[in-house]
């Protein structure tokens, strides 16, 4: 009997069930911007924060380093006395020196008269308005403010607009850094109080970090915003499109020479645009010849039409110059107009006759002027008198403090891990359409940030994905 043999047809393959989509750690992912964003966002805030609340206290601080020159002793009752007797002394002191403008004060500040010097130059002379003598001569960079202004917009690298660019680029971050923050803050709540109820190391610190980025991070929207204006990317195409659009950010001034901008900022150090900085409408000239009048008249004629003092008073340039007399938020000596924008005035007089022969104010601004002015007098701690200039100088306190816990907080969790120990995570940046959505619109509003973004992409997709030691050092999954 023979028997044969049947082959065991080999069992079937069971269905492969479809791969599941990986899940997007989100929390981690957004944690990962935010790690990253601070490298750009950290050295940028912690120099605007010192420069900036410094230069909010310029008034003391530069009395301070200077004493006896910016301010004097206020005797009880007296009168300041008048402008045309300051100039007196300040020409008779420096007869070779033509005065370029006063900047008057109150109570115990010192005249500023500013002087052009035989290089091009221009120095700083102070005058004891009581007595009527000279209390000192500075040349601008003597000011600690001066510095504190220059390292806040520029950060002392002024060749070309690099400087500029950076502090643009890092405010522009700081607005992801601020959004990547909200997220994480909310999304890791449960995280956060559980490692703090088990005492883990470095759990308070980050909780306070999460605690105190939450109100700084809607300051720095606020002032990040109200600070580009000043930038030379973002603010002059700003100022472009908005020209293009029958408009402008800083309003017309009706009567201003064309020079008055450059005759301001060669006077006075500073170059913030303001109301008065376009000089493309008509031009109020002097007429006549003769014997200029007195800075007095020139003053008197401004509170006839009713701006508020002390005034800067620019002096006439050649034979068709005017006086500018100018109520303005920018100079720090006790004008209404630094609290109150609205207030603003400029009154050009005549310098043969002390006729008006031009004059604007906050009224006659655009819009996005308007909008511009209060930003920024929001921005330098002036809008709501003492409430702001104390609420700013508790927020640079806290950013600060932000710039310095992030760090210490990296530093706590990296322990002896290699390379940079960033969060690991993936941001679905091309497989999100809300998310890439978001991304081009802030890059097309911020393209300094578009532009580093396009550049951080293409690093990660073309180089650091395809060198295993790069992969490692940035944690890139």
């Amino acid at each position: 009997m023979t028997a044969t043999e049947t082959a065991t047809p080999p069992p079937a393959e069971a269905p492969s069930s479809p791969a599941r989509p990986r899940r997007t750690n989100w929390f981690a992912a957004f944690w990962r911007w935010h790690f990253y964003g601070s490298l750009i966002v950290i050295p940028v805030l912690f120099c605007l924060a010192v420069t900036g609340m410094t230069y909010m206290f310029r008034d003391e601080v530069d009395s301070l380093t200077h004493p006896g020159v910016l301010k004097v002793s206020a005797p009880d009752g007296a009168e300041r006395a008048a402008l045309s007797a300051q100039e007196a002394a300040v020409r008779a002191a420096f007869p070779d020196r033509p005065i370029l403008s006063v900047q008057d004060g109150t109570d115990d500040r010192s005249t500023l008269f500013v002087a052009g010097l035989g290089d091009g130059g221009s120095t700083n002379i102070y005058v004891n308005p009581y007595t009527s003598t000279v209390t000192g001569e500075l040349r601008q960079d003597q000011l600690v403010s001066t510095w504190a202004e220059r390292i806040h917009g520029d950060l002392l690298i002024g060749e070309d607009g690099v400087g500029d660019r950076i502090v643009e680029l890092g405010a522009s971050w700081a607005i992801v850094l601020t959004i990547t923050g909200f997220i994480i803050f909310f999304l890791g709540r449960r995280a956060r109080n559980g490692a703090q109820a088990k005492g883990k190391r470095g759990a308070r610190l980050r909780g306070w970090h999460a605690l105190v980025g939450l109100p700084v991070g809607l300051g720095i929207l606020l002032l990040v915003i109200s600070g580009l204006p000043w930038t030379g990317f973002w603010g002059a195409k700003a100022q472009q499109v908005a020209v293009q659009g029958g408009s402008g950010l800083w309003g017309e001034d009706p009567g201003a020479e064309s020079t008055i901008r450059q005759q301001i900022e060669d006077t006075d150090g500073q170059s913030a645009p303001a109301g008065w900085a376009a000089g493309n409408a008509p031009q109020g000239t002097s007429t006549g010849a003769g014997t200029p009048i007195s800075i007095d008249r020139a003053v008197t004629a401004a509170q006839t039409q009713g701006a508020p003092g002390p005034y800067l008073i620019m002096y006439p340039e050649g034979d068709k110059g005017v006086f500018s007399v100018m109520s303005s938020q920018w100079y720090n000596v006790g004008n209404p107009a630094e609290s109150d924008v609205s207030k603003e005035r400029t009154i050009h007089v005549d310098q043969y006759s002390g006729d008006v022969v031009g004059q604007y104010g906050y009224a006659d601004y655009s819009a996005a002027a308007k909008v511009v002015s209060q930003g920024i007098a929001l921005h330098e701690g002036r809008r709501l008198g003492t409430l702001n200039t104390v609420l700013s100088t508790f927020f640079c306190l806290a950013v600060i403090f932000m710039c310095v816990t992030g760090p210490m907080m990296w530093w706590t969790r990296r322990r002896t891990a290699s390379g940079l120990a960033a969060p690991r995570a993936k941001l679905p940046v091309w497989g999100n359409w809300t998310l890439l959505g978001a991304m081009v619109v802030l890059g097309v509003f911020l393209p300094l940030f578009g532009l580093s973004l396009l550049i951080v992409l293409a690093l990660d997709q073309f180089l650091i994905r395809r060198l295993p030691a790069l992969r490692s050092f940035f944690g890139t999954v």
